[in-house]
C-alpha cells in the first residue's frame, strides 16, 4: 500500500547494528553458556547498591518520573563542581545526541566527524538534514588528526563530534592537541566531547572536557551510565555544558524522558566509588591480558584506553565472528565500522577473555 513519502535524508541513514544478544544466539544456534564480548559491557553488573535503588523504585512505578531528574543532576553537579543549569540528562547519551542536532542543525549544516567512531554521531547529524564531514583517522594506531579536523571546518560548520577514547578503538585525544583545536574554532561552532569510555582512560594526557566547559567553552561534555556504571539495560546518560547550552536541549527534550529507576539506578551507582574502582581495575587486566595473548597469536590490539580492543585479523573478519558464535562467543565484527578485516572485543573477566582467545586460536587454527 501506498503511503506517505518519509523525508529524502532518511535514504541516507542506515538503522543502527547492535550486538548480538546471547539469547538470540543461544537460541539460533542451539547453544548454553555464551558469553557476550561485543557491546563493552561491565561483566561485573551494577553496583549492589543501584540494583537495591531500582528495587525501591517498583511499588512506585505508577507514578511519572521527575521530568527534570533533580536528584540526579543535583548529584552530578556537586561531583563536578558545576550548577544544575549546566546538566541535562538523557534516555542514553544516543538521545542527547540527537537532541544536540535537534537543537542545532538546520538543512545543510556540516558537522566534523571522525572516521571510524561512533556511528550515532552521523545518524543524528543526517536526522537533521545536516551533511556531515569525514576526517579519518591516522595511522595503523587511529589517532585523531585534529589538524585535519581544523582543516574540515568551514563556514557552514556548526557541530564537531570527538569520542575520546574511541569507539570502535580505544584511541584518545591529547590535553595539547585538543586545546591547541579548541583555540582554532570559532564560537559557533559546538564541540560535542564524548567521553563515554572516560572513567577507564589511564593516560595522563587524556583532557577532560569539563576543563573547558568552566572556561566557558562552546563544548558539550557526554558521559554515560552504561559503561563502567554498568546500567546499560537502563538506558540513562549525561551532558555537560554551559548553561545556554542546556537550555536549549531542554527545548527539544521530551517530557520524562528518563524512567523512574533508572534516575535512582544511577544516583546510586554515582555513590559507589568501590564498584567503580574494581570495574576499573578489571578492564586494565582484561586490555593487558588480551593484548599478551592477541601477540602470542601473532596479532595486534590496537593501544586501546578504553574497555575493549579493536584487533586487525588479516584477513576477512566475518567467517572469524561467525566461528566464533558457533563457539559460543559473541564478538563485534569489524564491517560495521567499515573495516572488514578487524574485531572489536570487550574485556570481560579473566575467564572471559582465556575463553575468547582459546576459540580466536581455534578458529585462527582451522
Amino acid at each position: 500500500m501506498k503511503g506517505p513519502a518519509m523525508r529524502s535524508c532518511l535514504e541516507l541513514i542506515k538503522p543502527y547494528e547492535p550486538g548480538k544478544p546471547i539469547e538470540e544466539v543461544e537460541r539460533e544456534l542451539d547453544l548454553t553458556d555464551v558469553i557476550k564480548l561485543a557491546s563493552n559491557e561491565n561483566p561485573l553488573g551494577p553496583s549492589p547498591a543501584a540494583l537495591k535503588a531500582v528495587v525501591e523504585q517498583l511499588p512506585r512505578l505508577h507514578y511519572y518520573p521527575d521530568m527534570h531528574s533533580h536528584r540526579l543532576r543535583e548529584a552530578l553537579a556537586k561531583k563536578y563542581g558545576l550548577d544544575m543549569d549546566m546538566v541535562i540528562v538523557g534516555n542514553g547519551t544516543d538521545e542527547l545526541m540527537t537532541l544536540v542536532a535537534l537543537a542545532y542543525l538546520n538543512p545543510g549544516d556540516e558537522a566534523v566527524i571522525a572516521q571510524p567512531t561512533f556511528a550515532e554521531y552521523e545518524f543524528a547529524v543526517r536526522l537533521m538534514g545536516g551533511v556531515p564531514r569525514f576526517v579519518p583517522l591516522a595511522g595503523e594506531e587511529f589517532r585523531y588528526d585534529l589538524h585535519a579536523f581544523a582543516a574540515a571546518v568551514n563556514e557552514r560548520t556548526r557541530l564537531v563530534f570527538i569520542c575520546s577514547p574511541n569507539n570502535p578503538t580505544g584511541t584518545i585525544v591529547r590535553r595539547e592537541e585538543l586545546e591547541r583545536f579548541l583555540d582554532s574554532l570559532s564560537p559557533a561552532v559546538l564541540v560535542v566531547l564524548d567521553h563515554a569510555y572516560i572513567e577507564y582512560a589511564t593516560d595522563p594526557s587524556h583532557p577532560d572536557g569539563i576543563d573547558y566547559i568552566k572556561e566557558g567553552r562552546p563544548l558539550l561534555a557526554l558521559r554515560t551510565f552504561s559503561k563502567i556504571y554498568g546500567l546499560a539495560g537502563l538506558r540513562i546518560g549525561y551532558a555537560l555544558a554551559p548553561p545556554g547550552v542546556i537550555a536549549a536541549l531542554n527545548r527539544v527534550r521530551v517530557p520524562f524522558n528518563v524512567n523512574a529507576a533508572a534516575q535512582a539506578a544511577a544516583v546510586a551507582a554515582l555513590a559507589d566509588s568501590e564498584h567503580l574502582a574494581r570495574s576499573k581495575a578489571l578492564a586494565e587486566r582484561g586490555r593487558r591480558q588480551l593484548a599478551e595473548g592477541l601477540a602470542q597469536l601473532g596479532l595486534k590490539a590496537v593501544p586501546s584506553e578504553a574497555n575493549f580492543c579493536f584487533v586487525d585479523l588479516k584477513r576477512d573478519a566475518r567467517p572469524v565472528f561467525e566461528a566464533l558464535l558457533r563457539r559460543g562467543v559473541i564478538v563485534r565484527s569489524g564491517h560495521i565500522f567499515g573495516y572488514p578485516s578487524y574485531i572489536r572485543v570487550t574485556c570481560g573477566t579473566e575467564e572471559q577473555n582465556h575463553r575468547f582467545l582459546r576459540a580466536l586460536e581455534e578458529v585462527l587454527a582451522g
